[in-house]
């Protein structure tokens, strides 16, 4: 997965260094037919290869030289959402290993700040303002649109979920009933979901679903918890705790699980431990 990852990420980087696909209208998508779903995948590899790096002490060389190209890839993206559940993932690891390991990411923060182009480090100065401004470049004034949906979205959902909070209105139906709810600050007329996981299912589904689901969240970090002292193959549940951790942070702002090629992926990581520990368990 590491290796396919890292030949995905080449991809990216050629498409944004020389097919120039570096805006936000034309993004780096690897083999993948959307940016978006391209950088969820970039991000939950990321987490597995820090993983590999810091709790498996043999074959680290491979993950070492890899990893540079699967953040740049990811950064090439433009994807807030996966650069804020990549850091979230990336930062328990180095907790979990050494605390004193965290301030690496302000240090990588300086460099990117540094050395990214300017319409990456303006998405990322973007990423905190909801305010327009008359000084900002237009694809800033994009970005900062973007933010102002994203409240808005949740505040629809909000509305939904209190006029629907068993049932939901139905798998695949909030973009019909989007109309209704839409709040007054919203920028796009429509919108196919609601860019945060909880409010999504919630508004789909029910609360008792959402309940269900968290549950299932749940029962994953107790697992991966327990599994640190137990599977011999440690990185893989730190890993699991990276890559949940990092699905949920970027699940608030967008609706990644919702995302099959996402999900495929998430849902193969996280049975990883399980499986190393059952082959274990026959062996012996």
């Amino acid at each position: 997965m590491i290796s396919v990852a890292a030949l995905s990420a080449a991809i990216g980087i050629v498409q944004f260094g020389i097919l120039k696909w570096d805006d936000l209208h034309q993004r780096p998508q690897g083999a993948l037919g959307m940016y978006m779903t391209y950088s969820g995948q970039l991000m939950l590899v990321a987490c597995l290869a820090v993983a590999r790096v810091l709790f498996w002490p043999r074959e680290r060389l491979w993950p070492m030289l890899v990893l540079p190209a699967l953040v740049v890839a990811l950064a090439t993206t433009a994807s807030r959402n996966a650069w804020v559940g990549a850091c979230s993932g990336i930062a328990i690891l180095m907790l979990m290993r050494d605390f004193r390991l965290v301030g690496i990411l302000p240090v990588l923060a300086a460099i990117f700040i540094a050395f990214a182009p300017a319409q990456l480090t303006d998405r990322f100065y973007a990423m905190f303002s909801i305010k327009d401004s008359t000084r900002q470049t237009a694809a800033t004034e994009a970005s900062v649109r973007s933010n102002q949906d994203r409240v808005a979205m949740i505040r629809s959902g909000i509305r939904i979920i209190k006029d629907h909070p068993l049932t939901g209105v139905g798998p695949d139906m909030v973009m019909d009933v989007y109309p209704v709810y839409r709040d007054k600050a919203a920028v796009n007329q429509l919108n196919p979901h609601l860019h945060n996981v909880p409010v999504q299912i919630a508004a789909e589904r029910g609360l008792p679903a959402l309940a269900v689901w968290l549950l299932f969240v749940f029962v994953l970090v107790r697992d991966f918890v327990r599994q640190r002292r137990t599977v011999p193959f440690a990185f893989l549940p730190n890993a699991g705790l990276a890559i949940v951790a990092a699905m949920m942070t970027a699940g608030m702002f967008e609706y990644n699980f919702g995302d099959s090629e996402f999900l495929m992926l998430f849902l193969l990581l996280v049975t990883l431990p399980s499986a190393a520990a059952r082959g274990v368990e026959q062996t012996a």
